[in-house]
C-alpha cells in the first residue's frame, strides 16, 4: 500500500508542466491573446479578523492601443462596476449613484501589467518583475492547472505585495485562478469560471458610461 501511495504522488508531481514549457506558451499566447472573459468569484481575506468577504459577478478584459481596457462588474452581495480605461479606473457604486474615478497616469505600466496577469502576459514579462517557482498541479474548478508562484523583485513592490499566485491550466496561457498576497497576511482570491480567451464580444461589452446624474468624485495617484 505504501509503495502504491509512492508512486501514486510520483505520478502527480511527474504530471505538473515544467516552468520553462509553461512561461514559453506564454510568450507565444502573449502576441495572439488579445481579450478574456469569465465568471467571477472574489474573495478578500483579512488576517487580523480572521474573516473573508465573497462577491460574485463577471469580468472582461482586452487590449487596446497598448493598454489594457475592461470593466469588472459585482453582482453580489451589493452590486458595483469596476471599469478600467487606460489612465483612468472608475468604480461605480449604483445604489448611491456615485462615480470614483481614479486618475493613475503614474502608475499605468503597474496597473496594465496587474491585469494581464490574467491573460495576455508573456513569460519573459514575468522573469522582468517576478522571481518565478513552480508550486506543482492542483485541480481547481474540475480544471487541472499548475501553479505558479511570483515575488516581486521591486523593493517597492514588495511593500504592497509579498506573492502572487496563478494557477494556468495544462495547455493554456491564461489564469483560472489569481491570488494576491500582502505583507501582512491579507489576501485576494480570484476564481475564474468559465473563461474565455479571445471571446466574440462587441467593444461595448468593455465599456461602461456611468449615468449623467451620477456624483463624480475624482481622485489622482
Amino acid at each position: 500500500m505504501i509503495r502504491f501511495l509512492l508512486l501514486a504522488l510520483a505520478a502527480g508531481f511527474a504530471a505538473a508542466e515544467p516552468l520553462d514549457a509553461i512561461l514559453a506558451r506564454m510568450d507565444a499566447g502573449a502576441k495572439t491573446s488579445n481579450s478574456f472573459s469569465a465568471n467571477v468569484r472574489w474573495q478578500e481575506y483579512t488576517k487580523v479578523l480572521k474573516s473573508t468577504d465573497e462577491q460574485l459577478g463577471s469580468l472582461r478584459l482586452k487590449k487596446s492601443k497598448g493598454r489594457v481596457v475592461g470593466r469588472l462588474d459585482i453582482s453580489e452581495p451589493a452590486a458595483f462596476t469596476w471599469h478600467f480605461s487606460g489612465n483612468d479606473w472608475e468604480k461605480y457604486l449604483p445604489k448611491a449613484n456615485v462615480l470614483s474615478v481614479y486618475q493613475i497616469s503614474k502608475l499605468s505600466k503597474s496597473t496594465d501589467q496587474y491585469l494581464l496577469l490574467v491573460f495576455g502576459l508573456s513569460g519573459v514579462e514575468l522573469k522582468k518583475s517576478y522571481d518565478l517557482k513552480q508550486g506543482g498541479e492542483e485541480t481547481v474548478g474540475g480544471v487541472k492547472a499548475t501553479r505558479l508562484e511570483l515575488v516581486p523583485k521591486d523593493k517597492e513592490a514588495k511593500k504592497l505585495v509579498s506573492m502572487v499566485e496563478l494557477w494556468i491550466p495544462v495547455g493554456q496561457t491564461y489564469a483560472v485562478q489569481q491570488k494576491v498576497t500582502e505583507p501582512n497576511g491579507d489576501y485576494n482570491l480570484w476564481m475564474y469560471a468559465d473563461a474565455k480567451l479571445n471571446p466574440s464580444l462587441p467593444d461595448s461589452a468593455y465599456d461602461f458610461v456611468a449615468p449623467a446624474n451620477a456624483t463624480r468624485e475624482v481622485f489622482k495617484k
